[in-house]
């Protein structure tokens, strides 16, 4: 990555003009450790430019108090509902940027600047983790050293090494079901050349017909999927193949597109679209709906709303991070507690609806992204085991 690129996107940002493509190119080139120094580089220079009054800014509290009074300066001012936002405050910059790099004096004091905060015990990112099931019962662990499994007449993942516990007579025509725990995530390869992200917490069954005039699939919880074209060939017509993937609040039907669904049980189910166009209904097949790009379908119950979106920023899980627009606490802490596989109560019920904005790394301890939710909330966390108690502060 050339160095003007980086800081073109890094001014982009501190201007707010950055499109989500370039978000999302931004916080990838963020979380390589290799754009470290010069990610160090371009906050340096940026501070340089800050004015200050009185005395000369020095040590850690008044660096930060100054890269504050900068990034104040070029952002949006906050909207006119209440919203705890990262993007309304310094953590704009220090949250989303310098946290994602991991600078270490200003980690420390984001983590431990609070002397009385109760000391969180560590708890890890998920990983690669997922089980897949066949119809005849017989079921395996994919290997944690691997991110992708693809589905054929033998199941093997990316690099060609065949998934052992499996023979090739067994899994020939049979459909099975890939099955990712809290704390886990895996890639999906379906013999038509679709591509699946399955995120935690999720269950995804495919029916393995390769006559059938539509591919089928079974959601429950979380998928980002690519399809792909397929044809069939009826007399001297080729038509174009539907994909269709079924929840239990919704019909989804593509015919080539990139889409990413939510359907997790107790929360609406979303279909946000990112490129080309989808049909989705109710189960029964009624209330029938079409996205165009950067549409988000929200269902609950029978209602069905959609609403225009930055749709990359609903996708970028499947990239490593956590990206949230005016998102509540609940939802927040939901997709936390299933990433890092622990359970959430909260003491108010009103917590709930907190709202944040933000971007922070899927890949850090849960710690960084806690302290980040502390400073900029009306919120405190204690964490006991492998339970999350949520408090006002």
């Amino acid at each position: 990555m050339q160095t003007s690129r980086f800081s073109e996107l890094f001014e982009g940002y501190l201007a707010n003009t950055l499109t989500p493509k370039e978000m999302l190119e931004l916080e990838q080139l963020i979380v390589d450790e290799q754009n470290d120094a010069q990610l160090r580089q371009l906050i340096g220079q940026e501070f340089k430019t800050v004015p200050t009054t009185g005395e000369q800014l020095n040590g850690e509290d008044n660096w930060l108090q100054g890269l504050e009074q900068k990034v104040l300066q070029t952002i949006q001012k906050p909207k006119p509902t209440k919203i705890i936002s990262f993007h309304s405050k310094w953590i704009r910059l220090v949250g989303a940027i310098v946290l994602l790099a991991g600078l270490g004096f200003t980690i420390h004091y984001l983590i431990n600047n609070d002397a009385s905060a109760p000391k969180q015990a560590t708890v890890l990112p998920g990983g690669n983790k997922a089980t897949i099931r066949l119809d005849d019962g017989t079921q395996v662990n994919l290997s944690e050293s691997q991110s992708e499994i693809v589905l054929g007449q033998k199941l093997a993942y990316a690099d060609g090494s065949l998934v052992q516990g499996l023979a090739a007579e067994n899994v020939s025509g049979q459909n099975m079901v890939i099955d990712v725990p809290k704390g886990g995530m895996y890639k999906i390869a379906l013999p038509d050349g679709s591509k699946v992200w399955l995120n935690a917490d999720s269950r995804l069954r495919y029916i393995a017909d390769p006559t059938a005039e539509i591919r089928t699939l079974e959601l429950e919880g979380e998928a980002y999927f690519e399809v792909a074209h397929r044809y069939l060939t009826k007399g001297k017509e080729k038509i174009l193949q539907p994909f269709v993937v079924h929840t239990p609040g919704q019909t989804i039907k593509v015919l080539g597109t990139s889409f990413n669904v939510t359907a997790y049980s107790g929360e609406p189910d979303r279909t946000t679209l990112v490129e080309g166009k989808v049909e989705l209904s109710l189960p029964d097949g009624s209330n029938k709906q079409y996205l165009k790009p950067n549409q988000q379908a929200t269902i609950r119950g029978r209602t069905i709303t959609i609403a225009e979106v930055e749709s990359l920023g609903y996708v970028s899980w499947k990239e490593g991070t956590f990206n949230f627009s005016d998102e509540s606490l609940e939802i927040i802490l939901n997709q936390v507690a299933r990433w890092y596989d622990i359970d959430v109560d909260y003491e108010d019920a009103s917590l709930k609806k907190l709202k944040f904005e933000g971007i922070v790394p899927r890949y850090k301890n849960m710690e960084t992204l806690l302290k980040i939710l502390e400073k900029t909330g009306d919120v405190r966390f204690e964490l006991k085991g492998r339970r999350l108690h949520v408090k006002k502060k």
